[in-house]
């Protein structure tokens, strides 16, 4: 069973080479910068606090608490890798900092922001939903590593659909909130352990929301409806919309 490597860990010359285009996230942005700052900040407090005569001040102790949470955020903005998607003309990719998945154009059956109704009102779940056409071939390419953070990261999602499904007076099964570790898949391919788990979980996702996969906005560069619309422009002319998205990107990027 392959797994895929991050393509931020593939060899430099291939990334030099790189055709299609590369997605920065709007919330890794600015880690430096963020942790040079409150890093800054909080030695100037310290120092200040150190030398000067009297009892701490209430302001200073916020100002110091402030700090440190600046630059733990920064120290985790540096931790997430520098592009988080990868749009080709034949695939997707999502790059995390514990690997990547890749969804070639043809497994895409359909893309969109997920929404679950909630007493007759529709609440959306800031996240993309993907539904793929061949599960085996996404799960055979995933790493347990990969899944079992996303399993994690991505379970208040569940949750909320969970949340509006069940309050519909409809039975909310057990096994939904803790994922079987085993799976046979409609291809009769047999998963265990993480790769079981989030199996289980797509199977479940794709009852409560329609979609088997899941793309975080705080991935994206743009809002969920943006970004969803250009997947969807992608799947019908891959080659014209990632030449849009290059040159969109290279313009941003020179001014």
């Amino acid at each position: 069973m392959a797994h895929n490597s991050s393509p931020q860990h593939q060899d430099e010359k291939q990334e030099q080479g790189y055709q299609g285009a590369k997605i920065r996230a709007q919330g890794s942005r600015y880690g430096a910068q963020t942790l040079l700052i409150s890093a800054a900040v909080l030695l100037v407090l310290v120092a200040v606090m150190k030398f000067r005569p009297g009892e701490v001040l209430l302001a200073e102790i916020f100002i110091l608490s402030a700090s440190l949470v600046g630059v733990l955020v920064g120290f985790l903005k540096l931790r997430e890798p520098f592009y988080s998607i990868y749009l080709d003309r034949d695939k997707l990719s999502y790059n995390h900092k514990y690997g990547c998945w890749q969804l070639p154009v043809g497994n895409l059956a359909r893309v969109g922001v997920v929404q679950v109704q909630r007493q007759g009102e529709v609440l959306e779940l800031n996240v993309i939903g993907i539904c793929v056409r061949h599960e085996d071939e996404f799960l055979q390419r995933l790493s347990p590593r990969l899944a079992g953070r996303l399993l994690v990261e991505q379970r208040h999602f569940l949750l909320q659909a969970i949340k509006a499904y069940c309050h519909e007076g409809k039975e909310c099964p057990p096994h939904w909130l803790v994922e079987d570790t085993e799976y046979v898949s409609e291809g009769g391919c047999k998963y265990t352990g993480l790769l079981a788990m989030f199996a289980n979980r797509m199977k479940n996702l794709k009852l409560l929301t329609g979609y088997h996969i899941l793309l975080p906005a705080a991935a994206l560069d743009r809002d969920i409806w943006t970004f969803s619309y250009m997947l969807h422009r992608w799947q019908q002319d891959p080659v014209l919309t990632v030449s849009r998205l290059r040159q969109e990107l290279s313009a941003a990027s020179s001014k």
